[in-house]
């Protein structure tokens, strides 16, 4: 006997089969299971996981190569002490440990957070153990173990039940199905394991009713653990930030390693000192490294994170933040991302005429519906089955009321699937009344109705349902005191028909505008729902995702999906292909496969246990954090703390912006590398003196230019992040405009400005071309001291034109931006600082220059702001 034979056998057979009985285990039993099988827990996470994602930011590359350039600087000291070399290699390390610092502390934020979403299962349980009731915690539970339901209980781990008393269980997050399963004791022949009536599994839901069952699998022998093992070994597929930064990152340490040996065998063939080659190789390195960029990205993305957090979206991973932002697919949930998840009572139809009722006729129809309900009182509300809450509410909402109406049934006949109906027999003022509501094709044959009004009722529950409505028929009639007790098939003939309950799950009123954002921006939208195929069409097309001119091809139902091939469903989404109704959540990781093979960013929403492998697979999973499991939100990347559809838009929105501005601080760190590295390519290949030192250059990496770029990661939307295409895969984040840009036309410039600068102070002072100067020559020092601040001079122009890809910068937002003012602030203090602050310009080794010099260095921020402003004016004539 296997364990997915449970549901097939007799209760006795149970009993035998778990070695139980009704008065539950003895204590020695459930000490003996836990040795054997452990608790009812999922594997736990390592123990020193956080450990592991701290190695894994100090192990990059870049790090590396950090480490290394540190490892250098500390040979060198030794080699030669007192120029400083210690102090660099001390501040090459500390960068790479404070980029690691600043991801390993957003992931720590972000696990703290999920901690509080962790509260699925119930922490403790009733069972019944040596024939006494107790209470103990859920991890304690073992096969055999009889459970007590009740409820608004979570089902703690997956069991056969062996009594029930109206037991409604939703096993959504498990089967991803919206509608709840009415749960018996009886055993059942054949079927599915997770489709049985007569089990209930760990995660699920207990609606209405009460019940007992034996429990037969526990921890990760459940359904819900077996599916978040299996999530577990579908591997993410690494960010499009995330392998754009890793390009990035080698591009420029090829090119700063390759740089830096070449021209140290360059030193070494021409004869000069091996100590003077070995700060040579450290500087055309530490010049071609942007030591801040790394630092200014974690903080640009962990900001953006805090940003989404105010939104209602809750970032797991940095990359994920950015990740929103090159989506071109968003695969969503219909129920409580699109709609409210809340079932309501939208119109009370006369079955002839498809009109809607008099008021009388409707609070008669909501009455005899309440007569047939089970609805108990709770704070301002109702609780119990959805669709007896939404009549209740409906009463409620027209002058009636709903308790004192349900404290007349003196008979509940409860729903199931089989039956697809509940009913009731209500006394009111000494009258007893039978009350029937269920689906029409139920009812249909037991109402006194004329034909030709029978196929007109017809005809309006077609056209109804077309909506994506759910229909709900009440009829009732009197009956005498003697048929109190009557058997349901006698009371069920000659019914009065009130009239038709029309019901949906509404829209959410900023949905409609949500889509319409996604649409501009290039987004396309994919619906995927387990509902029936009208239904998704209606709210499809509702939200704006199937237009009116769509044709059939465009929805595929869960079992024409089944029977394609992937490379199939692949040209059918190529095709137009949108809306899949009728849909498992296994079936959406073969979506995610179809559009992954288009070469497409995929994001996926999901709640239910069976979602995560496909929120894992997917480029970005969004799991829901106010009704999703726990399995769920520990496979996305993303959680939607509101479930709201709209709040994956805004984030969208934020990961576009968070990537142009990532470009626009590169941009900006990438151009003072050139006037950071000429220095040392004139000092080999000419008889002039060092321009710029190690330490000058680490001022302006790790010193000046890092809040302004801090900054720029803070500009906010320009309002036209969602009206570009998204970029995809192959969005740049390093592409050939922006070294160009950077390297060629802004680098250039500066350092030819900054070049000239040193030049000019070195011709003033006498000195002549070939001769040497010592490092503490005060002309010398002066002419560092003027070479470094033109590149900071020339940064501050560059600062304001990268605001923009097109506009000049200068606008009244710039003023927003208090980190960008505070950049400037401290570029033009820091310049002044170190040619005349005498602590500052001691330890940079710069000195002051003429006044007039200074003046004439600051001219380098409007050259390099009306230079870059010309370009793209140039640029805005030539294009199309």
């Amino acid at each position: 006997m296997t364990q997915r034979q449970i549901h097939n056998l007799e209760l006795a057979d149970v009993w035998a089969f778990l070695r139980s009985r009704p008065a539950g285990l003895t204590a020695a039993e459930v000490a003996q299971r836990l040795a054997e099988l452990g608790g009812n827990i999922l594997d736990a996470p390592p123990r020193w996981g956080w450990v592991r994602v701290l190695l894994a930011q100090i192990t990059g590359l870049f790090s590396v190569l950090l480490y290394a350039s540190a490892a250098l600087c500390v040979i060198a000291d030794r080699m030669q002490p007192g120029e400083g070399m210690l102090v660099l290699g001390i501040a090459l390390a500390g960068v790479a440990v404070l980029n690691a610092a600043f991801t390993f502390a957003q992931t720590i934020r972000a696990e703290r957070a999920m901690q509080a979403l962790r509260q699925f299962l119930p922490q403790q349980v009733t069972v019944w153990r040596d024939g006494v009731e107790q209470t103990v915690a859920i991890g304690g539970l073992v096969p055999g173990d009889v459970l007590a339901l009740a409820e608004g209980d979570r089902v703690p781990a997956d069991a056969r039940v062996i009594a029930s008393n109206d037991l409604l269980v939703n096993n959504a997050p498990l089967t991803g199905e919206s509608r709840h399963t009415s749960v018996t004791a009886a055993a059942v022949a054949a079927g599915r394991l997770v489709d049985a009536p007569n089990l209930v599994f760990a995660g699920c839901a207990v609606v209405r009713g009460t019940g007992q069952a034996v429990v037969y699998a526990t921890g990760r022998r459940t359904e819900f653990g077996k599916v978040a093992a299996l999530s577990v070994e579908v591997r993410r597929p690494p960010t499009p930030l995330e392998r754009e930064v890793s390009r990035m990152v080698r591009i420029l340490t090829i090119v700063a390693v390759v740089m830096g040996v070449a021209f140290f065998a360059y030193g070494l063939a021409s004869g000069r000192p091996l100590w003077v080659n070995v700060v040579f190789m450290l500087g055309i390195i530490v010049a071609n490294v942007p030591e801040g960029l790394l630092p200014t990205l974690t903080l640009a993305l962990a900001m953006g994170g805090v940003r989404l957090a105010r939104k209602q979206v809750l970032v797991k991973s940095l990359g994920a933040v950015e990740a929103l932002g090159a989506v071109e697919v968003i695969c969503t949930d219909k129920t409580g991302t699109l709609t409210r998840n809340q079932l309501a009572v939208t119109a009370l139809v006369d079955p002839v005429t498809g009109e809607p009722l008099a008021e009388d006729r409707a609070r008669g129809l909501l009455e005899a519906a309440i007569g047939a309900s089970v609805i108990h009182p709770r704070d301002a509300g109702f609780t119990g089955d959805p669709l007896d809450v939404a009549i209740a509410l409906a009463l409620r909402a027209r002058g009636g009321d709903p308790v004192a109406e349900a404290a007349g049934v003196v008979r509940h006949l409860a729903f199931d699937v089989q039956r697809r109906r509940a009913a009731g027999v209500v006394e009111r003022d000494g009258a007893l009344r039978f009350a029937i509501k269920g689906a029409w094709e139920v009812v249909r044959a037991r109402v006194a109705i004329a034909d030709a009004d029978r196929a007109a009722a017809d005809a309006t529950v077609r056209r109804l349902a077309s909506h994506g409505l759910r229909i709900i028929a009440v009829a009732s009639r009197a009956i005498a005191p003697e048929e109190r007790a009557a058997p349901e098939a006698a009371l069920e003939q000659g019914l009065t028909l009130h009239g038709f309950l029309c019901l949906s799950d509404p829209l959410r009123d900023e949905v409609p505008a949500a889509l319409a954002a996604c649409h501009q921006a290039g987004l396309r939208v994919i619906l995927v729902t387990g509902d029936h195929p009208d239904t998704a069409r209606a709210i499809a097309r509702q939200a704006g995702i199937l237009t009116d001119a769509a044709s059939d091809d465009a929805l595929i139902t869960g079992d024409e999906l089944e029977a394609m091939r992937e490379a199939e469903l692949a040209q059918r989404l190529r095709a137009g292909a949108c809306v899949f109704a009728r849909t498992t959540p296994e079936q959406k990781l073969k979506i995610v496969s179809a559009l992954k093979q288009l070469g497409l960013v995929v994001a996926m929403t999901g709640d239910g246990v069976n979602d995560a492998p496909a929120l894992r697979a997917a480029d970005v999973g969004i799991a829901m954090g106010a009704t999703g499991t726990d399995v769920a939100r520990e496979a996305a990347q993303i959680v939607l703390l509101d479930d709201n559809f709209a709040s994956i838009v805004a984030g969208v929105e934020e990961g576009r912006t968070v990537f142009a501005n990532i470009r626009k601080f590169t941009s900006y760190v990438l151009a003072s590398n050139v006037p950071e590295m000429v220095p040392f390519l004139a000092y080999v290949a000419l008889p002039v003196p060092l321009a710029l030192t190690v330490i000058q250059i680490l001022s302006i990496d790790l010193g000046t230019d890092m809040v302004p770029a801090i900054g720029l990661g803070q500009e906010p939307p320009d309002g036209e992040a969602m009206t570009r295409p998204p970029r995809g895969q192959h969005g740049r984040l390093l592409d050939r405009g922006l070294m160009i840009r950077s390297y060629l036309f802004l680098g250039a410039l500066q350092a030819v400005w900054a070049m000239a600068m040193f030049f000019t102070t070195l011709a003033l002072g006498g000195w002549r071309y070939g001769d040497a100067l010592a490092a503490g020559d005060p002309l010398y020092r002066a002419a560092t001291g003027i070479t470094l601040v033109s590149v900071i001079f020339a940064q501050v122009g560059n600062l304001i034109g990268r605001r923009y890809e097109r506009g000049s910068g200068l606008d009244r937002r710039l003023f927003a931006n208090h980190l960008v003012l505070l950049g400037i602030a401290l570029e033009l203090g820091f310049a002044f600082a170190v040619l005349y602050w005498a602590p500052l310009a001691g330890a940079l080794g710069t000195g002051p220059p003429p006044t007039g010099l200074v003046a004439l260095a600051a001219l380098g921020a409007p050259l390099v702001f009306g230079a870059d402003w010309a370009r793209k004016r140039w640029r805005a004539r030539r294009a199309p």
